[in-house]
């Protein structure tokens, strides 16, 4: 028998995320979340990808991922402002 699908709430404090993630994959993470924020904006790919300094292919991922609705279940809380674009 399978686990029932719990809603999660995720609080990942900052250190933490420091530990876990490289440089690289911080960056990454950045940029994703910039994206998405600018693809609710209603900009164009092109617009996005210069105004992010990513390529068209990156931002058409991300847009695949928000509109597959993968962004739209994340329920995040996070004391890391930097990353998700909110604190508490």
């Amino acid at each position: 028998m399978s686990k029932p699908k719990e809603e999660k709430n995720i609080n990942v404090p900052n250190d933490v995320l420091r530990k876990l993630l490289t440089p690289s994959e911080v960056r990454m993470l950045k940029n994703r979340w910039q994206i998405i924020n600018l693809l609710e904006k209603g900009l164009t790919i092109r617009e996005i990808a210069e105004q992010a300094k990513v390529g068209t292919d990156t931002v058409m991922r991300v847009s695949k991922m928000k509109e597959g609705g993968i962004i739209k279940t994340l329920k995040i809380q996070t004391s890391t402002p930097w990353i998700f674009g909110k604190g508490k």
